[in-house]
């Protein structure tokens, strides 16, 4: 058996946003770490990375990239009004 490492799928200064993929994530059954979580809340220039089991990492970051053309889109409709 291999044993499992972790491994960055993405990191942001944006504590709001690495707890909200955190959740996503999770809601998908992929448990992830926080690092940096406590240093970048203060100080909002730390980067915090989101780290899954490396078994999870192309679903996570497939998940990912759908958090971020959904976040997209809706900045794009939102001008048009």
């Amino acid at each position: 058996m291999m044993s499992e490492s972790l491994e960055t799928v993405y990191s942001t200064t944006n504590a709001m946003e690495a707890e909200f993929i955190k959740m996503t994530l999770e809601g998908e059954g992929i448990r992830c770490l926080l690092e940096n979580e406590l240093q970048a809340g203060l100080t909002g220039i730390f980067e915090i990375k989101v780290d899954v089991m490396s078994s999870n990492v192309d679903r996570a970051r497939q998940i990912i990239d759908e958090i971020r053309e959904s976040s997209e889109s809706e900045e794009d409709s939102s001008e048009e009004e």
